[in-house]
């Protein structure tokens, strides 16, 4: 008996590649693959408790405080804004191109009940510090504005 390869037709997508395709646009940009909003990327970030407050850092470098839009829920804080490439590189000198520009999204649960209304935010130094603090039950939302 002799076994014959079978090969898919190269116009028709397989399940394989659908997925990958999804789970690209995914790491992308959640909000994209889902329609809503074209973000070129999250900043990373630290979230942390203290006895008192829950205080999250994001890596902001490159932002205005101008450029960053903070809002606080019960449920989360919402970061998003937009970074800009102050200077242009030559292409023919280029060796690495690893900073990013663009607009930015990240929405970041809180691990615990916070007081929405206390919540502040800082930028210094490239860094954003949301600062909340504790609270035995949910208070609300608000936008907050950035230092």
């Amino acid at each position: 008996m002799s076994l014959i390869r079978w090969q898919r037709p190269r116009n028709v997508m397989s399940l394989f590649d659908e997925m990958e395709r999804a789970f690209r646009d995914l790491a992308r940009s959640p909000l994209s693959a889902a329609g809503i909003a074209d973000f070129d990327w999250g900043p990373a970030v630290d979230v942390y408790e203290t006895e008192g407050e829950v205080v999250v850092r994001a890596n902001l470098a490159g932002a205005a405080k101008e450029d960053v839009e903070v809002n606080a829920t019960d449920e989360a804080v919402t970061v998003h804004g937009e970074t800009r490439q102050e200077s242009e590189v030559r292409e023919e000198g280029l060796y690495r191109r690893e900073f990013r520009y663009g607009s930015f999204h990240r929405t970041i649960p809180w691990p615990t009940n916070v007081d929405s209304q206390s919540v502040s935010a800082k930028l210094e130094d490239g860094i954003l510090t949301i600062r909340a603090q504790k609270t035995e039950k949910a208070m609300g939302g608000q936008k907050v504005s950035v230092e």
